[in-house]
């Protein structure tokens, strides 16, 4: 990422039932989310494994990549039966701007 690049949404990158669908697939990301630990960069969530927990991290990240390109993104799938993880980095600034977008505080759960 450029350390010029704004902490700018692209509302204009997703269409109106991208946005409905990207809504719901980020609420459902933050409420599963396992363990929220900031970074000094960002954020790492960390998820319970399950049939679908990579196919909506993937599908999430497509989308937000989209719209806030700012964003540095990180997903790791282990092995079965290990969390899947989330890293959302970024230059200075980027952690606080994503706790309040995505709503984050640590959790450990």
């Amino acid at each position: 990422m450029d350390a010029e690049t704004p902490f700018v949404c692209r509302l204009d990158a997703l269409t109106p039932a991208e946005r409905v669908r990207h809504a719901e697939l980020t609420a459902r990301l933050v409420s599963s989310a396992r363990r929220v630990e900031a970074l000094p960069n960002g954020w790492e969530l960390s998820f319970d494994d399950g049939p679908d927990v990579g196919s909506r991290l993937v599908e999430w990240m497509a989308r937000e990549r989209r719209c806030c390109p700012f964003l540095d993104f990180d997903i790791h799938l282990g092995e079965s039966g290990e969390p899947a993880v989330l890293r959302l980095t970024g230059t200075p600034g980027v952690r606080d701007f994503i706790a309040v977008e995505l709503g984050l505080e640590p959790i450990r759960r």
